[in-house]
């Protein structure tokens, strides 16, 4: 998932490089910036044990 997060916010770089529509680089940006939050939502939230434990 952090992959794939990472290829969009690449691609959002790569639509303001080429100069791209203002509501193309916008609604990358809008659409990653969700995808991050709900992401760090579901990190937050999970019942994942981050403890070192040998």
């Amino acid at each position: 998932m952090d992959t794939l997060i990472f290829g969009g916010l690449l691609a959002t770089l790569i639509a303001m490089y080429r100069e791209s529509s203002r509501t193309v680089v916008l609604g990358a940006w809008w659409t990653m910036l969700l995808a991050v939050i709900l992401l760090m939502a579901h990190h937050i939230t999970s019942g994942l044990a981050l403890t070192l434990s040998y």
